[in-house]
């Protein structure tokens, strides 16, 4: 494909895929049907014949479009099929850290999921019609810090490792793994390895020839890689990132600027307390040493009053 010129925006040539709104178009536009049909597959490592996005409005074009529900909620191999819901996360919920173990996504993947699975329609009275419900959560960043998978599936079990059933599946994939991938050969690659390298490093120019390789692998990668450029190369879309962006920014601005003053009037309220605190304890002292010196001089003016 020939080179486009930009303008001086100074945008990435190639936005980046894990960037939401840009992660809903290129997996649910029209012509990305082959690489959603991949990376669905991939996804839930087994074999995808075909995919129908649904309850997500008509097909994203405007990739300013908001989280909704679900970013991407399917249904696999036709109406009465399996069902999923694929999330971008590109940065720790809010509230989250290594700190806390990162609990508020997980417990968002877990209501996301059960949100899924008691929601089905038409599939009569029995329990045993409900179709199997997968959760998937790209996360850019590190869930599970302790462990070094790639991929971490979550079924019911007990704590010996036996199965209730495989109705509900969360699927965490941990697309920070992609740097140690790409020192791999892309002929040594999975498929969710592949993916995972694409939506990492698609908009970083020294990761070019990898990508390269791995589109001309894999045709559902080709076809996201072609829509990612094509997006990329919207002034209408490269505009709408750059305000996601300022938006972004500016909220990291409000926070760090409110953390800034909660610690100032910590500090303030500490001295208050503190000084509080301090009179509390030494006013007593102070009485009684004012009473003694009061005292000493009384019996001074007496001495020399007789």
């Amino acid at each position: 494909m020939e080179k486009f010129v930009l303008p001086p925006d100074g945008l990435p040539e190639i936005l980046p895929p894990s960037e939401n709104g840009i992660f809903k178009a290129i997996l649910t536009l029209p012509e990305a049907y082959d690489a959603l049909v991949s990376a669905v597959s991939a996804f839930l490592d087994r074999p995808v014949m075909s995919v129908s996005i649904r309850n997500n409005s008509a097909p994203i074009r405007d990739v300013s479009a908001k989280q909704e529900e679900f970013d991407i909620n399917c249904v696999v191999d036709g109406e009465a099929g399996d069902q999923c819901d694929v999330e971008m996360q590109a940065s720790p919920m809010e509230g989250d850290s290594s700190l806390n173990s990162h609990k508020n996504i997980k417990w968002r993947s877990v209501f996301n999921l059960c949100d899924l699975h008691s929601n089905q329609e038409g599939r009569g009275l029995r329990y045993s019609q409900l179709v199997k419900s997968y959760q998937v959560m790209l996360c850019n960043y590190r869930v599970f810090p302790d462990k070094n998978e790639l991929v971490e599936r979550f079924t019911m079990r007990t704590s010996e490792g036996r199965e209730l059933c495989d109705a509900v599946t969360a699927i965490f994939i941990d697309l920070t793994k992609a740097r140690e991938i790409v020192k791999k050969p892309v002929g040594e690659m999975s498929d969710i390895e592949a993916w995972t390298v694409f939506f990492a490093f698609a908009h970083k120019e020294n990761y070019n020839d990898i990508i390269s390789e791995i589109t001309s692998r894999m045709e559902g990668i080709a076809v996201a890689k072609n829509t990612l450029t094509q997006i990329s190369q919207s002034a209408e879309e490269r505009a709408r990132f750059r305000s996601r962006r300022i938006w972004l920014q500016d909220r990291e601005h409000e926070h760090a600027v409110w953390k800034d003053e909660g610690r100032q009037e910590g500090i303030q309220e500490g001295i208050q307390e503190g000084i509080k605190e301090a009179e509390a304890k030494f006013e007593p002292l102070i009485a009684d040493k004012d009473a003694k010196i009061a005292a000493l001089l009384a019996q001074i003016e007496t001495l020399q009053n007789p």
